[in-house]
């Protein structure tokens, strides 16, 4: 299966509390396979599987309480 990678800004971040729920949000996303938070550079890298759309990344973050966008 191809795997992509994709960047997302995200609104919020402060402290490693973020990281865990943004990370445990994303890896609830079917077809995600790895999740890096950059929380000094307020980005995470999320591997998936081809197929899985940025909207259901983004919307995963909003119902965690954080606002995201392509970077």
């Amino acid at each position: 299966m191809d795997t992509n990678e994709t960047v997302l800004s995200v609104d919020g971040m402060s402290c490693p509390s973020c990281i865990r729920h943004i990370s445990t949000a994303l890896q609830d996303v079917d077809g995600v396979d790895q999740v890096e938070v950059k929380l000094r550079e307020g980005k995470v890298a999320v591997k998936h599987v081809a197929g899985v759309k940025i909207v259901s990344l983004v919307s995963a973050l909003r119902e965690a309480g954080y606002e995201s966008r392509a970077a």
